[in-house]
């Protein structure tokens, strides 16, 4: 089914999440946002202020202690881990501050995981992986893996 090109695609209302442990930090506290749908949003603030927190509430990758997240319509607070996992592989996608690429594996390979765990035959995932990048600019890159550019990097990394 089509989305129409407007309304919110992500809203967080009263979200609160607390960490436990010898003391307790609430590290989100009724939090209430809307994102419309094509709207460019940044997430400022010194750090421990609970930025990576509320991504990933927003995204279903934790679980919070109250209050509701609504994406796309899906409501995240009634799903269960497994079909939140299932929604994220299935409507989401990540860009992520390090990377996260594995290491061993070619540029193609790494961007055409997802389309395999979504059951994308081989060939089509191959494809549809060398477009992408085709797309990003990053073509040449298809078959270098990060440990191979490191080390012909004259960046040191530690």
């Amino acid at each position: 089914m089509q989305q129409p090109a407007h309304g919110s695609i992500v809203q967080a209302r009263r979200l609160r999440k607390v960490y436990r442990g010898a003391n307790e930090v609430e590290a989100l506290r009724g939090i209430d946002l809307e994102v419309e749908r094509g709207e460019m949003v940044a997430i400022v603030g010194p750090s421990g202020s609970g930025k990576t927190t509320l991504l990933n509430c927003l995204s279903g990758l934790d679980a919070f202690d109250g209050g509701q997240v609504v994406v796309d319509g899906k409501d995240l607070s009634t799903m269960s881990d497994r079909t939140r996992t299932a929604y994220r592989r299935d409507h989401m996608g990540f860009v992520f501050q390090a990377f996260n690429l594995l290491p061993v594996l070619s540029a193609v390979e790494n961007v055409e995981i997802p389309l395999l765990l979504q059951n994308v035959n081989s060939r089509d995932s191959r494809r549809r992986a060398l477009e992408m990048l085709e797309t990003l600019g990053l073509a040449h890159r298809a078959t270098s893996t990060r440990r191979s550019r490191r080390s012909s990097s004259s960046c040191s990394c530690a």
